[in-house]
C-alpha cells in the first residue's frame, strides 16, 4: 500500500508564523484601542474646558450689563435729574454732565428723555478727552424701534412696567453698546415717573481687555449678520478652527429686545488632544520597535527550541514510513503526528520486520527522549545511567553525558536527600506520590528550583527509575515577586495598610521587650476633599495625584516607614529622640500641602489633617494606636492648626467614638435614631408650609449624639443606606399623619424635606424604596422633596441627571441643599432639573452685616425666579434678616427664629398652628 502524500508545510513552521503574526496583531490591537480611547476623553475634556470658558465670558458680560442698571438708580432718584425732565435747567449740563464724570461713571454717553420721550439733555464722550452732544443719528438709533423705541412705547401705552430700570445690549455702528434705562423720580421716590435716563457704553472698550485677568480664554464678538443663519444652529455650538488647533465656543448674545445681536467666540489652543497625539505617535514607533525585535527574538527561540525537535521527530520517522502494510489502524490529519500512526500501522502489520521495526521504534524513542524539553535522568541503584542534554542545560552542565555514572545525592541539596535515594523513592511512588517540589545543585553549587515527577521501569536487571525534572526557578521569582505586591501599593508603591500595622505590632513588641529612649509615634495623614478632585479629574489624574503626594510626603519627612493605609490617608511610623520632632514633622506635611500642587500642568489645590500618636502605656495594642491616629486625624479638621495631639482628653472622646461604632448598627435597627422636623414656613404668610426630617441619636451613655459624628461613621461603615431609609420611612408616616390631621381640619397639605447621602442617591433600591414608602402612606409624590448636596452633582453628569429624571418622575420634587458651598453652583441651577434651592445659611448670616452680601443674596433670588426654581433660605436667626428676605422675594424660610427641630408630637401640634409668633418660637 501507498503512504499518502504530507503536506509541504511543516507543522513547526506554521506554529512559528502564526505565533508572530498573533503577536504583531495583539500589539497593533492594543495600540490603536488605546488611541481611540485616549484621544475621545482628551477630546472631551476639551470641549468641557471651552464650554465652561464661553459660559464664564458670557455671565462677565451679563454681570457688567446688570450692573450698569443698578449703577443708574442714584443719578435717576436725584432731584436735579427729576427737575431737568420736568421743568428743564439749562446750567445742568455744565454742572453735572462734563468730560470726567463720564469716565468716572464708566460710560460712553448719557441721554435724559421726558414723560413724552422727547430728547431733554445729552453728552457723549470724545476720541479727544472732551464730551459733547450726542449727534442725531445716533439719538435715532437708540430711540428707533430696533433700539429703545418700542420699549419706550410700550411704556406710554402702559403695556410694560415704568418702576424697574432695563439693562441691555444693542448695536450702535456697527459697534456693541451696553444700554440702561432708568424712570426718573425725585429723591424720595414718590413722585411719579418724569422721564427716562438713559446710560451707554460701548461694549468693546472694556471687554474682554479689562477683564482678561479672569478669563481663561481668548474671547471676541462679532455682529449677528444675515449670513449666520442663527435660526438654523444650535448655541453654544464648538467648531475647530486654524487647521485643528484650536476649538472655538460659540454663544449668542441676545439685544434688549430679545433679538440675536451678537456672536461671543471663545477660542484656546488645542494643546491637550496636540500633546495626546504626539505621545501616541512617540507610543507606537516604541511599541513597532520593540514588537518588531521581540517578535525576531521571540521566532529565532521558537525556531531553535522547539521546532528542533519536532524536525528530528519527523526525519526519524520518515525512515519508518517507506514500505508497504497490510492492516492500518484509523488515522487522522496529515502532519507530523499522523506519521507517528502511519509508523505503529506499519510495525503491527509487518512481523517479518518485528526485529528491525522495534529498534526503530528504539532509535525514534531516544530521539525524543533527547530532545525533550524535560530534563530526563536514568537512575538505576542509587547512580545515573543516562541523562539527556535539557537536565544538563537545567544544572549548567556540559552535557547529559558528563552526568552517567554518579550517584544522584551528587545532584540533591541538603533540604532534598529524601529525594535522592532509591528506597524512599520507591516507597513514595508505591504510597501513591510522584510529583516532588525541590531544589538540585547545579554545576557552579547553586540551588535550582525544580519539579520532579518519577516514573518506575522494569528492566531485565532490576527496577529503575525514570527522573522527569522541570526548572521552575523562574516561577519561583514570579511567584515571590507576586507576594512582594501584596505588601505594597500599588499605585504609590508605598507599603499596604497590613503590612504597616504588621511593621507597628513588631516595633511595639521590640519595645516592650527592650524599653528605648527613643519615641515611637504615627503621623496620619488625611488628605481632605481628596474625592471631589478625583471626581472632577478623573481616576488616572487622581493616580498621578496621589504619587505627587507621595514624591512631597517623603521629601518632608526623614522616615523610611511610610504606607497607605486607605484611598486618601497615609501614615509615618517614626523613631524620634525627641517627643517634639513628630510635631515638627507635621506642621512640615502642613506647611507643604498648603501650596497648590502641579500634578501634569495642572494646580491641584488640597488641604490635609494630621493626627498625631504617641506610643504610651495607656495605647495597649497596634490595633488600638492606629485607630487613635485615625480618630486623631478626624479631630484635626476642626483644629486651626490641622493638627491633633491624641491626649487623655482625645483618647476619652475616642472611647465614645468606639462605642459610638459599637452601639450605631443596633440603634439604626431598633430605631434609636429617629428623625425631629424642623418647620419650613411661607415668607409671604408666616405660617408653616412644610417640614425638614433632621435625624438625630439620644445614646443611653453618651447623650445627644452629634449628626455631624454619627452620620460620617455611618457612611465610612456602609450603614448610611439603612439610616437613610429608616429616616426616609419614619418622616412619610409623620407627614401622612400631619397631612391627614390639616386634612380633617379643612386645610391644605404639607411637605416634608428628606435628606440624602451620596451613596444613597445612587442606591439601585432608591427607586422602589421611595415608590414603596409613598404607597404604604398613601402620599401624594410632590409632597416629598428629596434634598442633595452639590458634591453629589460632581462626577458623571449624565448618570446623576439621569437618576434626578428617575426621581421626578415618580412625582418627587428635588432640592439643592446648602447652595453656594460648592465648586461650581451657577452650572448646578442651569444643568440639573432641580425644583427647590436651599440658601446656605452663611449667606443669610451676611444680611445687614455687609452690602456685598445683601447683592449677592439679591442675585442668587432673581436668578433663581428667573430658572423657575423655589428659594428656601436657611439659618434665619434675626428680625432683620426676615425682613430682607421678605423684601428679596425668597419663597421659604427656615430657621431658629421661627422653630427648632422638634418632635414628632410637638410637629403635629403645631402643623395646625397660624401665622407665626413670638410666643411660638422654640
Amino acid at each position: 500500500m501507498r503512504i499518502k502524500n504530507f503536506a509541504p508545510v511543516k507543522l513547526s513552521t506554521r506554529t512559528a508564523l502564526l505565533f508572530g503574526v498573533g503577536l504583531f496583531a495583539i500589539a497593533a490591537l492594543c495600540l490603536f484601542s488605546a488611541r481611540y480611547f485616549f484621544l475621545l476623553n482628551l477630546n472631551e475634556i476639551e470641549r468641557q474646558h471651552i464650554l465652561q470658558y464661553s459660559t464664564q465670558a458670557k455671565s462677565v458680560i451679563d454681570i457688567v450689563v446688570r450692573n450698569q442698571g443698578e449703577r443708574a438708580h442714584d443719578w435717576a432718584n436725584w432731584d436735579e435729574s427729576y427737575y431737568l425732565v420736568t421743568q428743564g435747567d439749562d446750567a445742568y449740563q455744565e454742572r453735572n454732565l462734563y468730560y470726567d464724570g463720564l469716565k468716572n461713571l464708566d460710560l460712553d454717553l448719557m441721554l435724559f428723555l421726558n414723560r413724552e420721550g422727547k430728547v431733554v439733555e445729552s453728552t457723549m464722550v470724545t476720541d479727544q478727552s472732551l464730551s459733547t452732544d450726542i449727534p442725531s443719528g445716533i439719538i435715532h438709533q437708540l430711540l428707533s424701534s430696533q433700539g429703545l423705541g418700542r420699549i419706550l412705547k410700550s411704556i406710554r401705552a402702559g403695556q410694560s412696567s415704568v418702576e424697574q430700570e432695563l439693562a441691555g445690549l444693542m448695536a450702535i455702528d456697527d459697534k456693541v453698546l451696553i444700554v440702561s434705562i432708568t424712570p426718573i423720580r425725585n429723591s424720595l421716590a414718590n413722585s411719579p415717573v418724569g422721564g427716562w435716563l438713559i446710560w451707554g457704553r460701548y461694549l468693546s472698550t472694556i471687554f474682554p481687555s479689562r477683564y482678561s485677568a479672569i478669563l481663561s480664554a481668548e474671547n471676541t464678538l462679532e455682529l449677528v449678520t444675515a449670513k449666520d443663519n442663527i435660526a438654523g444652529k444650535i448655541f453654544p455650538s464648538i467648531q475647530v478652527e486654524n487647521e485643528g488647533k484650536s476649538l472655538v465656543a460659540c454663544v449668542v448674545l441676545k439685544d434688549i429686545n430679545g433679538k440675536p445681536l451678537a456672536i461671543l467666540k471663545s477660542s484656546q489652543p488645542r494643546s491637550i488632544v496636540q500633546g495626546g497625539n504626539q505621545l501616541i505617535s512617540s507610543l507606537a514607533i516604541a511599541m513597532f520597535a520593540a514588537a518588531v525585535v521581540i517578535g525576531i527574538l521571540t521566532l529565532l527561540a521558537f525556531r531553535r527550541k522547539v521546532g528542533s525537535r519536532f524536525l528530528a521527530l519527523e526525519k526519524g520517522l520518515e525512515a519508518l514510513v517507506k514500505d508497504q502494510y497490510s492492516t492500518r489502524m484509523p488515522v487522522e490529519g496529515n502532519d507530523e503526528f499522523s506519521m507517528v500512526g502511519e509508523v505503529i500501522n506499519q510495525i503491527l502489520t509487518k512481523s517479518s520486520y518485528t526485529h528491525s521495526a522495534l529498534s526503530d521504534v528504539a532509535e525514534k524513542f531516544e530521539a525524543l527522549y533527547r530532545n525533550s524539553n524535560l530534563g530526563l535522568l536514568m537512575v538505576l541503584d542509587g547512580k545515573i545511567v543516562d541523562a539527556n542534554d535539557t537536565i544538563a542545560t537545567i544544572l549548567h552542565y556540559p552535557s547529559g553525558k558528563v552526568l552517567i555514572g554518579q550517584p544522584l545525592l551528587n545532584l540533591c541539596s541538603e533540604s532534598s536527600r529524601e529525594y535522592c535515594q532509591v528506597e524512599p523513592l520507591c516507597q513514595a511512588v508505591a504510597e501513591g506520590t510522584r510529583h516532588f517540589d525541590t531544589d538540585m545543585l547545579s554545576a557552579e553549587g547553586t540551588l535550582v528550583a525544580c519539579k520532579l515527577e518519577i516514573t518506575p521501569i522494569k528492566q531485565q536487571n532490576g527496577e529503575a527509575l525514570m527522573l522527569s525534572i522541570k526548572d521552575v526557578s523562574q516561577q519561583k521569582v514570579q511567584e515571590g515577586l507576586i507576594k512582594q505586591l501584596e505588601k505594597y501599593d500599588a499605585v504609590t508603591g508605598l507599603v499596604n495598610r497590613q503590612t504597616l500595622f504588621e511593621v507597628l505590632k513588631k516595633k511595639l513588641y521590640e519595645r516592650h521587650r527592650r524599653p528605648s529612649s527613643d519615641y515611637l509615634s504615627l503621623l496620619y495623614i488625611r488628605i481632605e476633599r481628596f474625592n471631589i478632585v478625583a471626581g472632577a479629574f478623573g481616576h488616572q489624574m487622581a493616580d498621578e495625584i496621589l504619587v505627587a503626594l507621595t514624591r512631597e510626603l517623603k521629601h518632608r519627612v526623614d522616615c523610611r516607614i511610610l504606607g497607605r493605609v486607605a484611598e486618601s490617608e497615609f501614615v509615618f511610623v517614626l523613631n524620634t529622640d525627641s517627643r517634639f520632632a513628630p510635631y515638627r514633622y507635621a506642621k512640615k506635611v502642613i506647611a507643604a500641602l498648603e501650596q497648590p500642587l502641579i500634578v501634569e500642568g495642572v494646580e491641584v489645590r488640597l488641604s490635609v489633617s494630621v493626627g498625631l500618636v504617641l506610643a504610651t502605656p495607656m495605647i495597649a495594642s497596634a490595633e488600638e494606636m492606629m485607630n487613635a491616629a485615625e480618630y486623631a486625624t478626624y479631630r484635626a479638621g476642626s483644629q486651626k492648626t490641622r493638627i491633633q495631639l491624641l491626649n487623655r482628653g482625645t483618647f476619652e472622646q475616642l472611647k465614645s467614638h468606639s462605642v459610638i461604632q459599637r452601639d450605631m448598627v443596633k440603634a439604626i435597627r431598633d430605631g434609636d435614631i429617629y428623625p425631629k422636623f424642623q418647620p419650613i414656613i411661607c415668607a409671604a404668610t408666616e405660617e408653616i408650609c412644610g417640614f425638614e426630617a433632621l435625624a438625630r441619636w439620644q445614646h443611653p451613655e453618651l447623650g445627644e449624639v452629634s449628626p455631624a459624628r454619627f452620620i460620617p461613621m455611618a457612611e465610612s461603615r456602609e450603614l448610611i443606606i439603612a439610616l437613610g431609609s429608616r429616616i426616609l420611612e419614619k418622616s412619610c408616616e409623620f407627614l401622612a399623619k400631619v397631612n391627614d390631621l390639616r386634612h380633617n381640619h379643612g386645610l391644605s397639605p404639607l411637605s416634608v424635606h428628606v435628606n440624602l447621602s451620596s451613596p444613597h442617591f445612587s442606591h439601585s433600591e432608591l427607586i422602589p424604596l421611595i415608590k414603596s414608602v409613598l404607597k404604604k402612606y398613601q402620599i401624594k409624590p410632590e409632597n416629598l422633596t428629596i434634598e442633595i448636596t452639590e458634591s453629589m452633582l460632581i462626577g458623571s453628569a449624565k448618570k446623576v441627571i439621569h437618576r434626578m429624571q428617575l426621581i421626578k418622575k415618580i412625582g418627587v420634587k428635588l432640592a439643592l441643599d446648602d447652595f453656594g458651598t460648592g465648586y461650581s453652583a451657577l452650572n448646578s441651577l442651569c444643568e440639573f432639573p432641580l425644583d427647590v434651592v436651599k440658601l446656605d445659611q452663611s449667606f443669610v448670616r451676611r444680611i445687614g452685616v455687609d452690602y456685598q452680601g445683601e447683592i449677592l443674596v439679591s442675585n442668587i433670588v432673581s436668578m433663581s425666579n428667573a430658572l423657575g426654581l423655589k428659594m428656601v433660605a436657611e439659618g434665619v436667626e434675626t428680625e432683620n434678616q426676615k425682613l430682607a428676605l421678605q423684601a428679596l422675594n425668597v419663597d421659604e424660610l427656615q430657621g431658629y427664629y421661627f422653630y427648632k427641630p422638634m418632635s414628632a408630637e410637638d410637629g403635629l401640634r403645631f402643623a395646625l398652628a397660624g401665622p407665626i409668633k413670638s410666643e411660638h418660637v422654640l
